[in-house]
């Protein structure tokens, strides 16, 4: 499905209670589980026509390949793209100017050199979360980030101590170089054998189907960021 302005504009947004215990003042704007397709003319068009101000921005289980250009936005804090497609060169520099928290769990991010881009990130990103990434499971994956990020205090649910900075910085990681870029036709057949690789993982999960349906329906009704994140977490097998 292509990004519409009506998709946009009449997108539902509800109030949520998170940060300070303080109620109703965090606006989020949900465009979840529509099938959307990343667009490099529609889509940041339509996009500059969400509601003012968004502070959560939900578009989770879509198709997108790529970040969707929000660098001028300074209002949204929280940017929400698990279960999409995004692979490749993922560039810092299109995020929300004073993001804080950032989900990419469950793309097809294979690479650690895909995530180079992130070193333009905005120094106010705190908590990132790549859950269930094939790059999860490559050696010096959490460094690596680190390293990129080095402002972040919580990576995949899990806080980053003083002491994981101090011995960064005694043996730091090297930033790889990215590779040559592959033709759009085999971007596009990795990336369907990408999510065919996600659909398997989910299918021979542990979790009963039950289990699964019941944790995608308290997704849907949750109300808060921290619970998004430990339902999500619990989807992705906690990974």
């Amino acid at each position: 499905m292509k990004f519409t302005p009506s998709v946009v504009i009449d997108a539902p947004s509800y109030y949520v209670n998170h940060f300070d215990k303080k109620h109703n003042v965090d606006k989020c704007t949900i465009l979840r589980d529509m099938e959307l397709e990343s667009d490099t003319v529609v889509m940041p068009s339509c996009l500059s026509l969400l509601a003012k101000p968004t502070h959560i921005l939900d578009l989770t289980n879509n198709n997108l390949s790529e970040l969707p250009d929000l660098r001028n936005r300074n209002d949204i804090h929280t940017l929400l793209l698990g279960r999409n497609r995004i692979n490749g060169n993922i560039d810092g520099k299109r995020l929300p100017r004073n993001l804080k928290y950032l989900v990419l769990a469950s793309n097809n991010i294979s690479e650690l050199t895909e995530l180079n881009g992130l070193r333009d990130a905005p120094r106010t990103l705190t908590n990132v979360s790549l859950l269930a990434n094939p790059i999860c499971h490559l050696d010096g994956y959490r460094q690596y980030v680190l390293t990129l990020l080095p402002m972040v205090n919580m990576l995949d649910f899990i806080s980053v101590p003083d002491k994981e900075r101090q011995e960064l910085k005694k043996k730091p990681v090297a930033i790889a170089k990215v590779k040559a870029k592959t033709t759009k036709g085999e971007k596009k057949e990795n990336a369907a054998d990408d999510k065919s690789a996600e659909i398997v993982h989910m299918v021979v999960s542990k979790m009963t189907d039950d289990r699964r349906q019941e944790l995608k329906k308290q997704l849907a009704e949750a109300s808060s960021l921290k619970e998004i994140a430990r339902i999500e977490k619990l989807l992705s097998g906690g990974v």
